[in-house]
């Protein structure tokens, strides 16, 4: 996914902020600490066999990659575009 160079709104210049690995960073740890406590805990009480663990979580992650991550790469650029000197 890419920036467009130029609001169609506004005219800000977009194309020169550069997010980097920040929104994938802030989504490893985001993930990390939510779906590995939801699998704990369906291991508890379901006891699937482990491709089913496999299937279900990374099916989960890959959908909220595909959702939050647009969402946090905006944010970020955001942030540097307010905090810009």
């Amino acid at each position: 996914m890419s920036v467009v160079e130029e609001c169609a709104e506004c005219h800000a210049k977009l194309g020169q902020n550069d997010v980097g690995d920040g929104a994938a960073v802030f989504l490893i740890f985001l993930l990390g600490a939510s779906i590995v406590p939801m699998a704990l805990v369906f291991e508890h009480f379901v006891a699937p066999p482990l491709w089913v663990h496999a299937l279900l979580w990374g099916t989960v992650g890959l959908g909220m990659i595909a959702v939050i991550l647009p969402t946090v790469k905006a944010f970020i650029i955001l942030l540097e575009y307010r905090h810009r000197s």
